[in-house]
């Protein structure tokens, strides 16, 4: 029998969330980090219990079409780098794209977003399920954290 595997998409993801995801504090700073990438001009953050209850980052920023939510909680996706020269030109906050994945990986998490045309996108992710609806159409990004560490 063969002594290695492969590791499957949730436990990768939590064990990435170890080195992403340190403690609360971590969380605001990658989703407020995010914001400032999406252009924001407002950002609201609201925390209770010290953010192991309830984190929530509100942006005005470009916000996400469908497709493009849904791939932000994919390990290693990412719309900042396209290619290695990228690494060497890097004008952003965030590029590795483990963040989302992370956060949602140890927690109860939910992104609404639109870029304000069209529908938007409600994305609750809860221990590696996802469900998509269609959501309010007010140009930004709104993610809640909620039980954080609640699996690990």
């Amino acid at each position: 029998m063969s002594k290695i595997i492969v590791m499957d998409n949730s436990l990768a993801n939590q064990i990435a969330a170890g080195e992403v995801v340190e403690r609360p504090s971590s969380v605001i700073k990658e989703l407020v980090e995010n914001s400032i990438d999406a252009h924001a001009k407002n950002i609201s953050v609201v925390i209770e219990n010290a953010g192991r209850t309830l984190i929530m980052v509100e942006d005005d920023g470009e916000g996400m079409e469908r497709e493009d939510a849904i791939l932000s909680l994919k390990r290693h996706a990412t719309s900042k780098i396209r290619s290695a020269f990228d690494l060497f030109r890097i004008k952003t906050l965030g590029f590795r794209g483990e963040a989302l994945p992370s956060i949602a990986s140890v927690s109860k998490f939910s992104l609404t977003t639109s870029t304000g045309i069209g529908v938007g996108t409600h994305i609750l992710a809860i221990e590696d399920k996802m469900k998509v609806e269609d959501a309010s159409l007010r140009k930004g990004t709104t993610i809640i954290v909620e039980e954080l560490f609640y699996n690990t």
